[in-house]
Protein backbone atom coordinates (compact mmCIF):
# COMPACT_ATOMS: atom_id res chain seq x y z
CA UNK A 1 0.00 0.00 0.00
CA UNK A 2 1.49 3.38 -0.93
CA UNK A 3 1.66 6.01 1.78
CA UNK A 4 2.74 9.47 0.73
CA UNK A 5 5.32 11.03 3.06
CA UNK A 6 5.79 14.15 0.93
CA UNK A 7 4.73 17.52 2.31
CA UNK A 8 2.55 18.06 -0.74
CA UNK A 9 1.02 15.00 -2.40
CA UNK A 10 0.66 15.00 -6.19
CA UNK A 11 -2.77 16.19 -7.39
CA UNK A 12 -3.52 12.76 -8.81
CA UNK A 13 -2.74 10.97 -5.52
CA UNK A 14 -5.76 10.21 -3.35
CA UNK A 15 -4.22 7.70 -0.95
CA UNK A 16 -3.14 8.16 2.66
CA UNK A 17 -0.47 10.62 3.75
CA UNK A 18 1.76 10.55 6.81
CA UNK A 19 2.93 14.10 7.36
CA UNK A 20 4.74 13.57 10.67
CA UNK A 21 7.82 12.50 8.70
CA UNK A 22 7.47 14.97 5.81
CA UNK A 23 9.90 17.86 5.35
CA UNK A 24 8.60 21.33 6.10
CA UNK A 25 7.65 23.78 3.39
CA UNK A 26 10.76 25.82 4.19
CA UNK A 27 12.98 22.77 3.73
CA UNK A 28 11.62 22.39 0.20
CA UNK A 29 12.27 26.02 -0.69
CA UNK A 30 15.30 27.38 -2.50
CA UNK A 31 16.26 29.22 0.70
CA UNK A 32 17.21 25.94 2.42
CA UNK A 33 20.58 24.48 1.42
CA UNK A 34 21.49 20.80 1.65
CA UNK A 35 23.28 20.99 5.03
CA UNK A 36 20.43 22.94 6.57
CA UNK A 37 17.93 20.45 5.11
CA UNK A 38 19.81 17.57 6.77
CA UNK A 39 19.87 19.37 10.12
CA UNK A 40 16.21 20.30 9.97
CA UNK A 41 15.18 16.78 9.00
CA UNK A 42 17.28 15.42 11.86
CA UNK A 43 15.37 17.81 14.15
CA UNK A 44 12.09 16.34 12.86
CA UNK A 45 13.30 12.81 13.58
CA UNK A 46 14.55 13.74 17.06
CA UNK A 47 10.98 14.70 18.01
CA UNK A 48 9.69 11.27 16.98
CA UNK A 49 9.88 7.82 18.52
CA UNK A 50 10.70 5.10 15.96
CA UNK A 51 8.22 2.60 17.42
CA UNK A 52 5.46 5.23 17.27
CA UNK A 53 6.29 5.98 13.63
CA UNK A 54 6.11 2.28 12.76
CA UNK A 55 2.83 1.88 14.67
CA UNK A 56 1.35 4.87 12.84
CA UNK A 57 2.38 3.44 9.47
CA UNK A 58 0.93 0.04 10.44
CA UNK A 59 -2.32 1.72 11.51
CA UNK A 60 -2.58 3.70 8.28
CA UNK A 61 -1.84 0.61 6.17
CA UNK A 62 -4.04 -1.65 8.30
CA UNK A 63 -1.12 -4.08 8.56
CA UNK A 64 -0.49 -4.39 4.82
CA UNK A 65 2.92 -4.07 3.20
CA UNK A 66 3.82 -0.44 2.67
CA UNK A 67 5.68 1.65 0.11
CA UNK A 68 6.61 5.08 1.46
CA UNK A 69 6.27 7.45 -1.48
CA UNK A 70 7.44 10.91 -2.39
CA UNK A 71 8.68 12.55 -5.59
CA UNK A 72 12.27 11.38 -5.94
CA UNK A 73 13.15 8.21 -7.76
CA UNK A 74 15.24 5.48 -6.13
CA UNK A 75 18.87 6.54 -5.90
CA UNK A 76 18.17 10.29 -5.79
CA UNK A 77 18.62 12.18 -2.52
CA UNK A 78 15.40 12.23 -0.57
CA UNK A 79 14.09 12.47 2.97
CA UNK A 80 12.67 8.98 2.34
CA UNK A 81 16.24 7.65 2.54
CA UNK A 82 16.94 9.62 5.71
CA UNK A 83 13.79 8.16 7.27
CA UNK A 84 14.69 4.64 6.12
CA UNK A 85 18.21 4.96 7.58
CA UNK A 86 16.81 6.28 10.88
CA UNK A 87 14.29 3.45 11.14
CA UNK A 88 16.94 0.86 10.22
CA UNK A 89 19.35 2.22 12.86
CA UNK A 90 16.50 1.85 15.35
CA UNK A 91 15.82 -1.80 14.58
CA UNK A 92 13.28 -1.67 11.73
CA UNK A 93 14.21 -3.10 8.34
CA UNK A 94 13.41 -0.72 5.50
CA UNK A 95 14.29 -1.52 1.88
CA UNK A 96 14.18 0.66 -1.20
CA UNK A 97 11.49 -0.55 -3.58
CA UNK A 98 12.57 -1.70 -7.02
CA UNK A 99 10.33 -2.45 -9.94
CA UNK A 100 10.57 -5.87 -11.57
CA UNK A 101 12.41 -4.27 -14.48
CA UNK A 102 14.99 -2.67 -12.15
CA UNK A 103 15.52 -5.97 -10.33
CA UNK A 104 15.96 -7.84 -13.63
CA UNK A 105 18.44 -5.26 -14.87
CA UNK A 106 20.43 -5.44 -11.61
CA UNK A 107 20.45 -9.23 -11.75
CA UNK A 108 21.60 -9.21 -15.36
CA UNK A 109 24.40 -6.81 -14.59
CA UNK A 110 25.51 -8.86 -11.59
CA UNK A 111 25.94 -12.00 -13.71
CA UNK A 112 29.20 -10.59 -15.06
CA UNK A 113 30.68 -9.28 -11.80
Amino acid sequence: MPICIARYAPRWYSGPQYLDVAPTGYMLSAACNHEEYLKKYDDILKRLVPADVVRSIERISQGRDVALCCYEKPGDFCHRHLLADWLTKNGYEVKEWESKEEKAKAQQLSLFD
